[in-house]
């Protein structure tokens, strides 16, 4: 009788162990999730920061679309260099997960447009996360992942350089009441007095 006692005893804690584990192991993957996406909306924040001192040195032009990592190398430090262009949850050293709007570009002159045509700035995507992994991606917005890559949604940094948390679904719906743009609109047409 001794014997059974102590093996249903025995039973039960290991039974409460690995149920704590298991609480203990979902929490830790929550905060691991939630610090990538931190991580990836700081990556964001310091390509906006990348992208402004390029314009400052080329007078608003974007650029090349086709090029736009390499281009955007000499306004970032290089202890980032590595880091900023990719996706933290992404651990191929050949996986980039960012793309730049293929828009930005103007396929016909085969150059970048001027920041100013992004408009209107808070709608207007410059560089959003894909599901491709290559360097210098670009595309428009038809390849992002789902489901998004950070807790359901993926970052997208707008022409007025803030960056945002979207889920594809939301990101579609925005698409289509024209909330969130690839294809800029055409700028609006000053009075002459």
């Amino acid at each position: 009788m001794r014997g059974w006692s102590i093996t249903v005893i025995v039973a039960l804690v290991i039974a409460g162990w690995l149920l704590v584990g298991r609480r203990l192991q979902a929490r830790l993957e929550s905060r691991r999730e939630s610090d990538l996406a931190q991580l990836c909306q700081t990556r964001f924040q310091r390509l906006a920061l990348a992208l402004q001192n390029y314009l400052r040195d080329y007078e608003n032009v974007l650029p090349p679309a086709p090029t736009w990592m390499d281009a955007l190398q000499t306004a970032v430090p290089p202890s980032q260099r590595d880091l900023i262009f990719r996706c933290p949850k992404l651990t191929r050293r050949d996986a980039f997960g960012y793309a730049f709007n293929a828009e930005a570009w103007l396929a016909q002159w085969k150059a970048p447009r001027w920041l100013p045509e992004m408009y209107p700035p808070e709608k207007v995507v410059l560089i959003y996360e894909t599901r491709r992994k290559g360097r210098n991606l670009t595309g428009t917005g038809d390849d992002v992942p789902e489901p998004g890559r950070h807790t359901g949604r993926n970052f997208y940094l707008f022409a007025d350089f803030t960056a945002m948390a979207i889920s594809p679904e939301e990101a579609k719906k925005m698409m289509e009441r024209g909330d969130l743009l690839f294809r800029p609109l055409p700028l609006p047409r000053q009075k002459t007095p």
